[in-house]
């Protein structure tokens, strides 16, 4: 359905997955939609998929570069004249043994994960505090509140002399979402922008859905009270709401969409 009036947003990570997904649901409820990623082609796919030709335009970038950021926001500024709705959904991860995670990866998933998403914010805001309205969804993570249950231990295996293979720099960095969306979401308030965060549970990706043996997946389903994967649509469609008018008074908040993954 769409919203009272069409607003400009740049959504990160939107070429694939639950990025493609909140861009196509924004383009549905009327916005102009800039998508942003690395790569050109996948980008392209979501432009396609928007119903009516024009609503997502795609603007390559490395999120990680203050020159790319930069030129990310003013092009859209230049383009629609205005940015009203920020999602941090760009994210990286990294799976290894607990004791041979590298500085280099840590810092590779931090940079993606916490210091971009902050650093968008910052290039966006200007823009919402002159209109006085604006939106930021960040795109956190069930793990963001949860360590690695060791049910998963035999889904990653674990090396015999470095442990078990966890995600201790993509978990922090999702715990550390949290209390940026809330560190934010007290200092814009008088701006009438609002900061929320969506942390997204088991969800099932064209990527995911090949990588994943049958086997997992069962054992993933299972350890959710709904008993299945989620789609990127319903994280989509959450996104859409927080990024609404009817989502003025919600702010600092985190909205798990996890299938019940987060009460067992």
């Amino acid at each position: 359905m769409p919203d009272q009036k069409e607003r400009v947003a740049i959504v990160t990570g939107a070429g694939t997955g639950i990025g493609q997904a909140i861009a196509v649901a924004l383009a549905e409820a009327g916005h102009r939609v800039v998508a942003v990623g690395r790569r050109t082609e996948p980008l392209q796919d979501s432009v396609a998929r928007a119903k009516e030709p024009g609503r997502i335009v795609a603007m390559a970038g490395d999120i990680t570069s203050a020159a790319d950021r930069g030129r990310v926001v003013a092009n859209t500024v230049r383009q629609f004249g205005r940015v009203d709705i920020l999602v941090n959904n760009a994210g990286v991860s990294s799976i290894a043994p607990l004791l041979s995670s590298t500085e280099e990866e840590w810092r590779r998933v931090m940079a993606t994960n916490v210091d971009a998403a902050f650093f968008m914010a910052q290039a966006v805001l200007p823009h919402m505090r002159d209109r006085l309205w604006g939106r930021i969804v960040n795109i956190g993570s069930v793990f963001g509140v949860l360590a690695l249950n060791p049910e998963l231990y035999d889904v990653f295996t674990e090396d015999p002399e470095f442990g078990p293979k966890r995600q201790p720099a993509y978990h922090t960095s999702k715990g550390a979402m949290l209390n940026l969306t809330r560190d934010l979401a007290a200092a814009v308030a008088k701006w009438k922008v609002t900061v929320n965060t969506v942390s997204p549970g088991m969800i099932i990706t064209d990527q995911s859905r090949d990588l994943l043996s049958d086997d997992v997946k069962r054992k993933l389903c299972g350890m959710t009270p709904v008993g299945r994967f989620g789609e990127p649509m319903e994280i989509a469609y959450a996104v859409r709401f927080l990024a609404s008018d009817e989502a003025a008074f919600i702010t600092g908040e985190e909205l798990r969409v996890d299938g019940g993954w987060t009460i067992w």
